[in-house]
């Protein structure tokens, strides 16, 4: 396997994001991030003492609030995501 070069890199996604980073795509605090990963609502992996979110998982949560507002609309029951 070859190593990637540098235009490679730059066009790559970011498989890990950093929690000021999901809060700044999410438009919430740092905190309620914090709060949703401690919830489970988050998932989160631990990388060298910091919290990563993998952007997948960061995909699946918004699509998990989307569907919960679609199942809202219609009348359906939904689960609360990351409590209150």
């Amino acid at each position: 396997m070859s190593a990637l070069t540098r235009e490679e890199l730059m066009t790559m996604q970011t498989l890990l994001l950093k929690v000021p980073e999901v809060a700044a795509h999410l438009g919430i605090s740092r905190t309620k991030v914090y709060e949703l990963i401690a919830s489970g609502a988050l998932p989160a992996v631990k990388l060298d003492g910091s919290r990563r979110i993998r952007a997948c998982d960061l995909e699946e949560f918004v699509q998990r609030l989307t569907d919960c507002t679609q199942r809202r609309r219609r009348g359906q029951p939904v689960e609360t995501i990351g409590g209150r």
